[in-house]
């Protein structure tokens, strides 16, 4: 929720019209206050103009009436000023003496003739003619001084309606908002399909890049790539080239791994060859006994031993080398057996090698893994140390289950596993493998297995020498299993 109302989170396909709308709003601001400024300043120019020619008319008019006290010739130029300026819209207006005592006045219920005029008593003390006028307001004032020379005889007030001059103002500032909010409106959904239409070729390579995290690169379709002009066509094609590359990588790899996959079944069907060619011969020299001398019970019973053991030999060597290499229907659970068959399995190569292999196995029952893939990882790592070890060293292979783990681990008493080759087996499972005398992807393929068991692999280097190579795997439950079947 909080991430919704970030605004560094939004796309920009919203930011963008947001900030020209906001933008035009700022600027429509700045516009109508200039505008209405402006027509403040125009408007009581023009009302003091008007206001002063009305002052200067009436002055003239009321200043021989003021020097006689004729009351009556005033208040006769007061009218004769009201229907000469109509347009003016005067409301009130009090001529007075110096000392502020109403002469006459437009009003004279409201100003009684002798009354005091206040508004002339603040001028007086200002000592100079006024207007007072505020945009928006419904009246404004002006005030005169009548001089005669030497002395001042009198003011006059006046009041005027600028209820039309207010109106004015607001109908051009609705005006300003309507104009304003529609020009920000149109440029925002302008903005706004501008920036959908720029951003479309953006959100197709996103989606594309998406899929090449969680699945696999997949190109752009080349008609859209060759609607596509200036960068956006450059960036398509740097996609596509680049998509085209880790495909043709993913193939290699794929294709290598297979390669070392059969290279090590190699390995191993030429020592089982050898495990049973050995015992054929000693099958064909009992059945050959058993031609000769078989009316014999003592040699009779020898030699049917004999065969019974060697065909039960050459049968566990030939069932375990099935079950390693034997893709399985359903996820079989990894039991004990399974490691006694991979002792079982690396012997020969062990025994060509004249390296022993030990097993320390901690497993009672069975353990909630897809045996097949934990099986292989272990097989790539007892090669691996088989190969390592000199002669008359050897091969320990120990397993138990630690808590929620399954701790499996393969300790070689060789020079010590290379650094990159560490690299392979700690670092990332993507990661590119090695050809180091045909070893680098038997380790890759081992980080991999591992890596989508949800497992992680340690290696360290005793100060007796060798290396330990430690498979550490959580257990999973019986859903997760059915899933990897």
């Amino acid at each position: 929720m909080l991430g919704r109302l970030d605004p560094r989170s939004w796309p920009i396909t919203a930011k963008v019209p947001l900030a020209v709308a906001g933008l035009m709003v700022l600027v429509g601001l700045i516009l109508s206050e200039r505008v209405l400024a402006r027509l403040a300043d125009t408007q009581e120019r023009h009302l003091r103009d008007l206001a002063q020619s009305y002052l200067d008319g009436l002055s003239s008019a009321v200043a021989p009436s003021m020097l006689r006290d004729d009351t009556w010739e005033v208040f006769d130029a007061i009218e004769r000023a009201r229907d000469l300026h109509r347009s003016l819209r005067p409301l009130e207006t009090v001529v007075s003496h110096a000392d502020g005592r109403v002469i006459a006045a437009s009003d004279p219920r409201r100003y009684p003739v002798g009354s005091l005029n206040e508004e002339r008593q603040r001028v007086q003390v200002a000592g100079a003619d006024s207007f007072s006028f505020e945009a928006g307001a419904d009246t404004a004032t002006a005030v005169r001084k009548l001089s005669y020379p030497g002395q001042t005889v009198g003011f006059i007030e006046a009041v005027f309606d600028t209820r039309h001059l207010a109106a004015e103002r607001r109908s051009v500032m609705f005006a300003l908002v309507a104009t304003n909010g529609l020009l920000t409106l149109v440029l925002a959904t302008a903005g706004w399909f501008l920036m959908a239409r720029m951003m479309r070729p953006v959100t197709i390579l996103t989606n594309h890049l998406g899929l090449a995290r969680s699945v696999s690169a997949v190109p752009i379709a080349e008609d859209v790539v060759m609607r596509q002009r200036g960068e956006f066509g450059r960036l398509f094609r740097a996609y596509n080239a680049l998509a085209a590359s880790m495909d043709e990588r993913e193939t290699l790899v794929k294709k290598l791994a297979e390669e070392e996959r059969l290279g090590s079944l190699g390995r191993l069907a030429s020592a089982l060859a050898h495990e049973i060619n050995n015992p054929l011969g000693g099958l064909l020299n009992a059945l050959a006994t058993l031609r000769t001398h078989g009316h014999l019970a003592h040699v009779r019973a020898n030699a049917i031993g004999l065969l019974d053991r060697g065909l039960l030999g050459i049968r566990d060597v030939v069932r375990t080398t099935l079950a390693a290499y034997r893709e399985e229907k359903r996820a079989r659970d990894l039991a004990a057996s399974d490691l006694a068959d991979l002792q079982l399995l690396i012997a020969p190569e062990a025994r060509r090698k004249a390296v022993g292999v030990l097993l320390d196995n901690g497993l009672d029952g069975t353990v909630p893994l897809p045996s097949t893939p934990v099986r292989q990882a272990i097989l790539n790592l007892l090669l691996n140390a088989v190969a390592a070890s000199p002669e008359g060293a050897s091969v320990v292979l120990s397993a138990e289950v630690s808590g929620h783990l399954f701790v499996a681990s393969v300790r070689d008493r060789g020079p010590g596993l290379p650094e990159a080759a560490a690299q392979v087996l700690t670092g990332p499972a993507a990661a590119t493998p090695l050809r180091d005398g045909g070893l680098g992807l038997g380790l890759w393929t081992t980080r991999r297995l591992v890596s989508e068991l949800g497992g992680r692999i340690e290696v360290d280097r005793p100060g007796e020498g060798g290396t330990v190579l430690r498979l550490i795997i959580p257990l999973r439950s019986g859903e997760e299993l059915s899933d990897v079947a």
